[in-house]
């Protein structure tokens, strides 16, 4: 073994603290990515809260002894934790920056989770993106306890704050990361195709249930433009005008997750008016311009029309869904419905509560999530039974099915020649074997074995030049490989022959040679026929 250098010596050295600064570098920075991952989201949000608040404070003539209490209880109520402020608790709160705190944790999460880390790195990032929320969550607690003394203010129970934090941010981050790296997810659990069609046809479902929920709430808020007027008056001034106008755009989710239910069956209650499709029950409501969108009278035969919307939805997914294995389109369908089903659950649950002495608000969970769950699956697998009964589908699948001969099969080859007769299937491939074992040696007798012609043997005569170069007087043919071939004669005649009586020249595997028929020989190469014919062979 030879000696290392000085010069050997300082190169390796310099390789190694290179390798060393690279990986402080990589180390480095994941956890810078960490921390932005972590307080990114929650750091800008509190910054919002702030200025808002202040300005707020300020165009109110009031003072700021109130403000770190008023922007925890805004950090707590996004995150849908129940306020209570002069006794009255308020459990109805915006979606709006729910969702918009809930996306913005998830697209952190996930730009950190790209395809360079590994799956155990990715357990820091998800941790990351609980740990601001959560460290920020306890700050506010602490804050609004501090100043219940000098503000109208209720903490809410620390437990259920920690828990709607966490379940909000993990869901999102969860989501994003697993979206992100979602072919690992496939390869490793081995998620089949058909569940993941169902799974993007689900979340297809309930964007588009809402987008048609969204046009309905618009189209309402226009054609009760007076009202929503009128309701935006009783502002008095210029700062009640923004605030309701404020408040109405970031209570609009709530009303379009409402009409979303309503359109799939279910009913929907604000205060002391319920509203379905068919019926109209009108009650007291609070003052708010969003809401000027409810019906006060039953729509009628319009309502009923409403429940084409869930159908045309249900009929989109499952003609998206269809494949031509029933158990796969049923798979698919059912996982559908269920991720719908699912995804309504938690809207309706997170759009609804308590609303003081207006009672509540919000949708029953029950018929929402039974609903949806039931227009796509009955919709979905009676078009999976249809489209399994169709003279298409069932072609389909019996050519998607075909079984060849076991005989052949069972080596890997499987033939599909209209050319050969059943006695040609009855050979076993143990003979074959033998036969070609027995082709190395030329002083080997080859018995006599008896080939057919069929009536499609009629493009014999445009191979004939290509099959006298290798055949013996009588015209029998053999493979370059030494193994057994078709024997065909010109006036289509059932033809015996001796191999015996084949020279050394015949079985040059250095020919180049046009066959009319396809080598029997399972081990050896498949020889077809021509370009410009038809291959025997399987396609």
């Amino acid at each position: 073994m030879p000696t290392p250098t000085a010069e050997n010596l300082a190169s390796r050295l310099r390789q190694v603290r290179r390798s060393n600064r690279a990986q402080r570098s990589v180390t480095d920075g994941s956890a810078r990515e960490l921390v932005v991952v972590a307080f990114a989201v929650p750091v800008i949000t509190m910054a919002v809260l702030l200025v808002s608040v202040l300005a707020v404070l300020l165009f109110a003539g009031s003072g700021l002894e109130g403000l770190a209490t008023a922007v925890g209880t805004i950090w707590l109520a996004i995150h849908q934790v129940p306020v209570t402020i002069s006794g009255v608790s308020v459990g109805v709160l915006p979606l709006l920056p729910t969702l918009l705190v809930a996306v913005g944790t998830g697209r952190m999460a996930a730009s950190a989770s790209g395809p360079e880390r590994s799956a155990s790195e990715l357990v820091p990032v998800f941790c990351s993106a609980l740990g601001g929320p959560l460290l920020m969550t306890a700050l506010s607690l602490a804050v609004v306890m501090d100043g219940m003394s000098v503000q109208p203010v209720q903490s809410p129970p620390a437990l259920l704050a920690f828990g709607y934090t966490l379940g909000i941010h993990a869901a999102a981050a969860g989501a994003w990361i697993a979206w992100r790296r979602r072919d690992d997810l496939y390869e490793r659990f081995a998620i089949t195709a058909s569940v993941r069609r169902g799974g993007r046809a689900g979340g297809v479902a309930v964007t588009a249930l809402l987008t048609c929920a969204t046009v309905l709430v618009i189209a309402r808020l226009l054609l009760r433009w007076s009202l929503v007027g009128d309701l935006i008056a009783g502002g008095n001034d210029f700062d009640g005008y923004l605030g309701l106008t404020v408040l109405s755009i970031l209570y609009l989710p709530n009303v379009v997750v409402a009409s979303a239910a309503v359109l799939v069956g279910s009913d929907a209650h604000v205060g002391g008016t319920t509203v379905d499709l068919t019926a109209v029950h009108a009650g007291p409501v609070p003052p708010l311009p969003v809401l000027g969108a409810l019906p006060d009278t039953s729509a009628g035969l319009p309502g009923i029309v409403g429940f084409l919307v869930p159908v045309l939805i249900a009929l989109a997914v499952a003609l998206r869904c269809r494949n031509i294995d029933p158990l796969a389109n049923v798979r698919s369908v059912t996982v559908a419905a269920a991720v719908a089903a699912s995804v309504m659950v938690i809207l309706c649950a997170m759009a609804g509560g308590e609303l003081g002495e207006f009672g509540g608000a919000g949708v029953t969970l029950p018929t929402a999530g039974v609903f949806t769950l039931g227009w796509i699956a009955v919709v979905g697998l009676v078009v999976a039974l249809i489209h399994a009964a169709l003279p298409t589908t069932r072609a389909a699948r019996e050519t998607a099915g075909v079984i060849v001969d076991d005989d052949l099969d069972d080596d890997g080859y499987g033939y599909d020649d209209d050319y050969l007769t059943d006695e040609y299937d009855e050979f076993d491939a143990d003979d074959w074997d033998n036969e070609y074992d027995d082709a190395d040696d030329t002083d080997a007798d080859y018995a006599d074995d008896e080939y057919f012609d069929d009536e499609n043997s009629d493009d014999v005569d445009h191979h004939a030049d290509a099959h006298d170069d290798h055949s013996d007087e009588d015209g029998a043919n053999r493979s370059p490989s030494g193994g057994r071939v078709r024997y065909v004669d010109r006036d289509h005649e059932d033809l015996q022959y001796d191999d015996s009586t084949m020279t050394d020249d015949m079985l040059n595997p250095s020919d180049e040679v046009s066959f009319a028929g396809e080598v029997a020989d399972p081990t050896g190469p498949r020889v077809g026929r021509d370009e410009a014919d038809r291959p025997l062979g399987r396609h």
